[in-house]
């Protein structure tokens, strides 16, 4: 038996886990902010609404108020975006979005170099004053590495997702504050080095302002220079034997200033707690964790002089150093409050002007900037809805310098997507390629067909799938392309046969798969000869009879070619060298390969694979550099296989998948352009044949990943025009429902007057157990089977009825798995998380077995 600890994000949702299918991440990945679209198909109420058998009539009244006002959003397959508000940067420049795997920087490999104050305002210009002159400063981000991108992968509690990733030992940021000309300052060699002209001065960095409380050299001859920096949260000057009251993260805390000397040192008692001696600079950490800073002392040594100390509260001290100004590179790490950042390299880069070579002599030297090197001191994987500075790993928070900037990442952007599915259709023996061409018809083509032990042919049982289009007979398919881009339209013809030349007003008849009509079209007969024409998406094919024995037009149904207006360009050679070759062409630059190994109708294989065309799709990633993607981009393919008279997948190709632990029968992954693919390989009962689901993005899916500095919030937004839900037969009692898991519910009343809502709450033997009166449940069960059920219930009627109301009239204020409702009326209920989480949910962060 293995014990394991697993993390809250096992159970995070958001962003592309919906589609994960039965995994522990799809099984949480219905949210209220998508109400109602989990129970509308085509505009129609797809589920059941379920009072109790013995509610009263008031739980009526909510069904009614629910399924009447039961709006959808009619714009593309519902989609949504979310947005990032306040001091937030998404990652794109221009044209240059962030695609799946992208990293942030370099240009060269991702979208941006660096951020300045023209993407974050926390990098403002600022300036220091001394009295060498007002020194003006620019601050930016650096993103030198490719090393911070999106990724499908098993992180390191065994969970499998969606993340941003950011490898161990990778420099995954610099942050530099660049002087425009280099800031001066002498060596007061008498004063310890001090560099008179940077201490006591102010630095603003990623929007936290900064007393240089100290500032040295290492002493005669030497280039280190060491600069201390302070802030905090509440900032005091006290005269020695004088107390204020200050308030700090909502706590009083009485200071009083006891002691200071000619040293320039002193000491304070804070509610009672007296601190040791303390130098400028020196910072004392309460019992309860607070932070006191001694900035600056003034001691005027004679009677009457002023003796008062300037201090920090909940003070953030920051420590520079650099052994060599002179030298290129880090020589020590940033300290925060005296502890040493592991992976913070600090480096000062700047001239010494003039030697202080004693105690006696003084000199000059002047600072060019300031770098601090974020180097990832483990594996972070950032997962939808979640931060960088938020992940348990970052077990040194300040590493992430400032700890005023963050990514966050909201996921992959809400588009329209379409079914790519090779899957099996009849018992292992026959394979239906599905996809959806450039025009929006979904098409069913019939792949391929196990003709014998070992050997199989495109098509079906009964109907060849012919690749080339010399020679197609009566019942058979063919494909049809005006071109071989991405805004090709290709349609899948069945020919249904053709009259004889003796006919007077002969025809020839097709079958149309995009649209399942059968279309008739005149024949022109001629001299051992007959032709027609074929129009589809404003292009015109030709067709004529062949001219072996097959095309005797003096018999009916006699076999044609397709002569014109079809491209040719891969009926040989093409993706794969053969010559029965051909291709369709799906909506979103898809272009998927069909290749029979041998030209003869049987073969022992046949070969296809989905694969991007649209250079659009994959931005600037096509250019010369490391990160190139080359187009067609391969996404996912795999040989058809015979044996033993069934049909399988084998020999796969494309992007890397990745099963997660909980999955075994499913491997997923995403593409460049944010496809989601799906292998399922069955292990159980029934078909053993291999499956691909490929969900394609109509227009590329691109990562929404945000840089932030302080307070953010998310929001999001459902775009189209909302149209009313049709709702026809779909009103049931508890007692009508055998299967809770066999349809979407949408279930009214709690558990005391609806025997569905106590199943869905596990029968709890206090029927009232979880409900408090004045308030009402909103919340959401996902089956294994992706069926969603609502419940919606009150501690009494009244309670539900509002509960229904607000479902009806504020349905767009809801978000989580689950909300309360309470107050007097729908329009001034107060709509909150629920005041305690579910038993259930408590487990994401207790041990669980496996």
């Amino acid at each position: 038996m293995k014990i394991k600890r697993v993390v809250k994000r096992l159970f995070a949702v958001g962003a592309g886990v919906g589609m994960l299918g039965a995994t522990a991440m799809g099984a949480l990945a219905a949210n209220l902010n998508t109400y109602p679209d989990m129970f509308v198909a085509d505009g129609t109420f797809n589920g059941l609404l379920v009072v109790g058998e013995a509610a009263a009539s008031v739980d009526n009244l909510a069904v009614t108020d629910i399924a009447t006002s039961m709006m959808y959003h009619s714009g593309a397959a519902g989609t949504s975006s979310v947005s990032v508000s306040g001091d937030a940067w998404l990652v794109e420049s221009g044209s240059d979005v962030l695609e799946f795997s992208e990293s942030i920087g370099p240009s060269t490999h991702g979208v941006v170099d660096f951020l300045d104050d023209t993407d974050l305002a926390a990098l403002e210009s600022g300036e220091l004053r001394s009295s060498q002159g007002t020194f003006q400063y620019e601050q930016f981000l650096h993103f030198d590495n490719a090393v911070i991108n999106s990724t499908y992968a098993e992180d390191d509690d065994d969970v499998t997702n969606l993340f941003v990733y950011i490898k161990d030992n990778a420099m995954f940021a610099r942050y530099e504050l660049n002087f425009l000309d280099a800031a001066e300052s002498d060596i007061d060699a008498s004063e310890s080095f001090k560099l008179d002209d940077y201490e006591d001065k102010q630095l603003t960095m990623f929007g936290k302002t900064y007393d240089i409380v100290k500032a040295v050299t290492g002493g005669a001859l030497s280039s280190q220079v060491t600069l201390t920096l302070m802030s905090g949260s509440a900032n005091g000057v006290l005269m020695e034997g004088e107390s204020q009251t200050f308030n700090v993260g909502g706590k009083d805390y009485e200071i009083s200033l006891t002691f200071t000397d000619t040293n320039n040192r002193a000491k304070f008692v804070i509610n009672g707690q007296t601190t040791p001696l303390m130098d400028e600079g020196d910072t004392e950490t309460l019992s309860d964790g607070t932070v006191l800073g001694l900035s600056e002392v003034l001691y005027q040594d004679y009677a009457g002089g002023v003796h008062q100390a300037e201090f920090f509260l909940g003070a953030d001290k920051i420590e520079l150093q650099d052994d060599s100004i002179n030298a290129t590179g880090s020589t020590d790490e940033l300290k925060i409050n005296d502890e040493t950042i592991d992976g913070a390299d600090v480096e000062i880069i700047g001239t010494m002007l003039d030697q202080a070579t004693s105690t006696t002599e003084d000199g000059e030297l002047e600072i060019d900037s300031i770098v601090i090197n974020m180097t990832a001191q483990n594996d972070y994987y950032v997962a939808v809805g979640e931060t960088l500075l938020g992940q348990p790993e970052l077990d040194e928070k300040p590493l992430v310098f400032s700890e005023n900037w963050d990514l966050s990442f909201v996921g992959l952007a809400d588009v329209a997507t379409d079914m790519i599915s090779v899957k099996d259709k009849s018992g292992e023996k026959e394979y239906e390629l599905t996809f959806t061409n450039v025009n929006g018809d979904v098409i069913n083509l019939p792949l391929a067909y196990a003709s014998a032990a070992t050997s199989m042919r495109p098509g079906t049982q009964d109907d060849v799938l012919h690749l080339n289009n010399s020679e197609i007979g009566d019942e058979q398919y063919f494909i049809l392309n005006d071109d071989n881009d991405e805004d090709s339209v290709s349609n899948v013809i069945q020919y249904k046969g053709a009259d004889d030349n003796s006919k007077s007003d002969p025809k020839i008849k097709f079958k149309i798969l995009a649209t399942g009509e059968t279309v008739d079209r005149p024949i022109t007969f001629g001299a051992n000869a007959a032709s027609a024409t074929l129009r589809l998406a404003g292009t015109t094919f030709t067709i004529a009879n062949v001219t072996t024995a097959g095309g005797n037009t003096g018999v009916k149904d006699w076999n044609i070619s397709v002569t014109g207006g079809v491209d040719t360009s891969s009926f040989t050679g093409g993706a794969f060298g053969g010559n029965m070759t051909n291709y369709v062409i799906a909506r979103g630059g898809a272009k998927i390969f069909i290749q029979d190994f041998n030209t003869s109708l049987g073969t022992d294989a046949l070969r296809w694979n989905v694969s991007l065309i649209d250079t659009d799709a994959v931005d600037d990633r096509t250019a010369a550099t490391s990160g190139a993607v080359a187009v067609p981009y391969q996404v996912i393919g795999a040989d058809i296989t015979a044996a033993s008279s069934e049909l399988d997948l084998a020999n796969f190709v494309g992007i890397t998948l990745t099963s997660p632990n909980d999955d075994d029968d499913n491997n997923y992954g995403y593409s460049i352009n944010g496809a989601w693919v799906k292998r399922y390989t069955p292990t159980g009962s029934g078909t053993s044949a291999d499956q691909i689901e490929v969900e394609w993005p109509q227009v590329e899916r691109t990562v929404d990943l945000y840089v932030t500095s302080g307070a953010v919030s998310t929001s999001a937004r459902r775009s189209g025009d909302l149209v009313a839900v049709t709702v026809v037969d779909a009103t049931r009692l508890d007692s009508e429902v055998a299967d809770l898991a066999a349809q979407n519910l949408i279930v009214v009343g709690g558990p005391c007057v609806n025997t569905v809502a106590a199943s869905l709450l596990g029968n709890p033997a206090d029927c009232t157990e979880g409900f408090t009166p004045g308030k009402a449940r909103i919340k959401l069960f996902e089956q294994s089977n992706g069926n969603v059920a609502m419940l919606v219930a009150g501690y009494s009627g009244e309670d539900t009825r509002r509960a229904g109301r607000v479902i009806a009239t504020r349905w767009e204020e809801l978000s989580g798995s689950e909300v309360e409702v309470e107050g007097t009326t729908a329009s001034d209920a107060r709509i909150s998380a629920p005041s305690a989480a579910p038993a259930g949910d408590a487990m994401v962060d207790d041990a669980m077995v496996e």
